[in-house]
């Protein structure tokens, strides 16, 4: 087998100069660790803080716009409503003018023809206060025909 190894001898000294003993001091005990300082906590405080507040003002906003939204609704309603009656009341107008309209129109044919019959019993009045026979027929020819 195999020779064990040997450690080698150092060849050199090492000089160390021999150093005074001083005496020795106590160890000062470590000053006591100061309190952590919780400024994370209080920003994060603040913070919640202030978006309780945003949340709680927003809520306000909301719930005001919502009631204006609703009172702005039945207002249009509302108003929808009367339009709807008034488009009613424009339409029943309508059909009253037409309805004048035609009654007039009657009216004047009915006085052209009440017109035309006057006419013919005046000519067959005057026929007959001047006895002709002739024109008393015709007048009443007409008169026929037309009344």
């Amino acid at each position: 087998m195999t020779d064990p190894v040997q450690p080698a001898q150092t060849q050199f000294e090492a000089y160390t100069p021999a150093f005074e003993q001083q005496p020795a001091t106590p160890t000062p005990t470590p000053a006591p660790a100061p309190a952590p300082k919780k400024t994370g906590v209080v920003v994060l405080a603040v913070i919640a803080v202030l978006l309780l507040g945003a949340a709680g003002t927003f809520g306000a906003l909301y719930f005001g716009a919502k009631g204006d939204a609703s009172n702005l609704s039945k207002q249009v309603e509302e108003k929808n409503r009367e339009i709807a009656t008034l488009t009613k009341d424009v339409k029943a107008g309508k059909d009253e003018a037409a309805k004048a309209v035609d009654a007039q129109k009657k009216a004047e044919t009915d006085a052209a023809s009440a017109q035309k019959c006057r006419t013919a019993a005046k000519s067959l009045m005057e026929a007959a206060l001047a006895q002709d026979d002739t024109k008393g027929e015709k007048a009443m020819t007409e008169i026929f025909t037309t009344c």
